[in-house]
C-alpha cells in the first residue's frame, strides 16, 4: 500500500459548544479523543499527521509525545473549513490525506487500509469515502490534487460543499465499521462511545 504517500489531518479546533469541557481532551477508555485519533494513524504507519487545534497550552504537551505536528488556527471561530485550509498548507509530500474530526475517534485501522487499497487500485478518483450500511462516514481519503482548490474555495457549505462538486470522482468503499458514523457532539454521545468502546475493544 502507498502509506508513505498518504498523510492525515485531524481537526481538533472546534468550539465544543454542545459539550462542557474541551472535546479533544475527553477520555474514552484509556485515552483522550485526540490520542485515539493520533494513534489510529501512527499505528498504520502514516508518516505525516497534522493536528489542527486552537488551545495550544492544553494540546501541545499531548501532541509533543507523538510524531504528529501541531498547527494552531487563529481563525477557528470561522468554522471547520478554516481549520481544513489551515491544515492542508502543512501537508507535505503526500499524494492523498485522511480527514478526521477529533470527535470521531474509534475508526478501525482496517477501514483506513481498505481506503488505501481502493486508491492503490484506482488512483483516478479524487475522494474515497468509507461507507457502512449505505451511509458515508469519516475519514474520507482525499487526493492532494484538491489542495489548491481547498485553499481557494470560498467556504460555502464547508468541505461538503466543495466535495459535492466531485461526486463523479468519488468512490464509496464498503467497510464493516460502525464507528465511521459515531461522533461525540454531546455528553450523551461521549457516554455512548465509552459503552461502545468497552464492548468492542
Amino acid at each position: 500500500m502507498t502509506n508513505h504517500k498518504s498523510g492525515a489531518l485531524i481537526l481538533a479546533a472546534g468550539l465544543s459548544t454542545r459539550m462542557k469541557g474541551f472535546k479533544p481532551l475527553l477520555r474514552v477508555g484509556d485515552k483522550r479523543l485526540i490520542e485515539h485519533a493520533i494513534t489510529l494513524f501512527e499505528n498504520l504507519g502514516i508518516p505525516s499527521v497534522t493536528v489542527v487545534g486552537n488551545r495550544s497550552q492544553e494540546l501541545t504537551p499531548i501532541i509533543a509525545q507523538t510524531s504528529s505536528r501541531p498547527v494552531y488556527n487563529d481563525n477557528f471561530q470561522d468554522g471547520m473549513f478554516s481549520s481544513i485550509q489551515c491544515g492542508v498548507k502543512e501537508l507535505k509530500d503526500c499524494g492523498a490525506f485522511f480527514l478526521l474530526p477529533v470527535d470521531i475517534p474509534l475508526v478501525h485501522p482496517a477501514t483506513l487500509k481498505k481506503l488505501l487499497y481502493a486508491r492503490d487500485n484506482d488512483a483516478s478518483r479524487l475522494i474515497y469515502y468509507p461507507q457502512f450500511l449505505g451511509r458515508r462516514g469519516h475519514p474520507p481519503l482525499i487526493s492532494a490534487r484538491l489542495i489548491p482548490e481547498i485553499l481557494n474555495y470560498n467556504g460555502q457549505d464547508g468541505m461538503r460543499g466543495l466535495l459535492r462538486r466531485y461526486t463523479d470522482k468519488a468512490l464509496a468503499v464498503p467497510v464493516e465499521d460502525q464507528f465511521i458514523t459515531i461522533d461525540a457532539d454531546t455528553r450523551e454521545d461521549v457516554l455512548h462511545l465509552r459503552e461502545q468502546f468497552l464492548q468492542t475493544f
